[in-house]
């Protein structure tokens, strides 16, 4: 980040903010996270951190559901919905939801033996934003502390 400084002389000259970098102390430029030498460093931990991430989150999915959405025929399937509808998201659970598309939720869930039969049933299928399939899904959301007012359940 570049800010405009003047000199006692008066005159206007760049000036650089900096900042030291978290891992070795070295002096870098406000607005960078790493310095250059520990940036790869810290890109491959977050890979490493992420990939355990994924593989615990994987060891406590039920392996026929795994399996189901890894399936050529459901990724065939869900392409063809979101495609079907331009991308615009179905659910309007806020009621004037303009978000983009990028996930199919089943509307019985695949958890039901009902759900399960109309598991690639096309009239079972909603494409939905992130946030609206979040909202049908409420108990996979993150528990917040009750003291903590979310700023986004508050009314306008």
């Amino acid at each position: 980040m570049k800010i405009r400084c003047f000199c006692i002389s008066g005159k206007a000259v760049n000036c650089m903010i900096y900042k030291p970098c978290p891992k070795c102390k070295r002096l870098i430029a406000q607005g960078l996270t790493y310095c250059q030498d520990c940036q790869p460093i810290a890109d491959q931990q977050y890979a490493e951190y992420r990939k355990l991430k994924q593989k615990r989150y994987n060891q406590n999915r039920n392996k026929k559901y795994k399996s189901f959405y890894n399936s050529k025929s459901w990724k065939t399937l869900s392409r063809a919905k979101l495609i079907s509808v331009n991308y615009q998201c179905e659910a309007h659970v806020d009621n004037a939801c303009t978000g983009l598309a990028v996930e199919v939720h089943h509307v019985k869930p695949i958890q039901t033996l009902d759900g399960w039969n109309r598991r690639l049933d096309w009239d079972n299928l909603e494409a939905v934003c992130t946030h609206c399939h979040n909202m049908r899904h409420p108990e996979k959301s993150r528990k917040h502390d009750p003291d903590v007012i979310d700023l986004r359940t508050l009314k306008k």
